[in-house]
């Protein structure tokens, strides 16, 4: 029985820090709230510069040098063009789209905003796409966008 409790206790501390690391999710919003943000960024001028790169280069990028891409792209937006490799959804059920790389078994991972349901319905596999993202790190190997919207 102890055993038992232990092992519930490590996966609960584990789903608490992976979600601290994705951060906060954005299905808490209620509908004004969401509504008055997207007024909001209609309404302000462009905040951040963006950086525009393809999954593919990006991928590239991040196997000669982490720390240089990571560099290039703090402080920017990151704008992700690619082929749609999947659509998914993660353990949280976040959607979470696929971009093809030059590895098949090494996707970019884009989560979208829960905003961007609609969007994601429509999608097929092999779709051209651009999705800005507001963070982009390298996990795993693969690029992995947080916080995207489709362009």
């Amino acid at each position: 029985m102890k055993k038992v409790i232990k092992w519930i206790f490590f996966i609960f501390v584990a789903l608490v820090v992976i979600r601290a690391i994705t951060g906060p999710g954005e299905g808490n919003k209620t509908t004004a709230q969401a509504g008055q943000s997207a007024d909001a960024a209609e309404n302000a001028p462009p905040q951040k510069e963006v950086y525009r790169v393809s999954a593919a280069k990006l991928f590239k990028d991040y196997e000669e040098n982490e720390v240089a891409t990571d560099e290039g792209m703090k402080g920017k937006l990151i704008a992700v063009t690619g082929t749609v490799q999947s659509i998914d959804k993660d353990f949280s059920d976040s959607i979470i789209i696929r971009l093809k790389t030059a590895n098949q078994f090494m996707p970019a991972s884009m989560q979208m905003l829960d905003s961007e349901k609609n969007t994601a319905l429509t999608l097929k596999k092999g779709s051209q796409i651009e999705v800005v993202c507001q963070r982009m790190a390298r996990v795993v190997g693969t690029p992995s966008g947080r916080r995207c919207v489709f362009n």
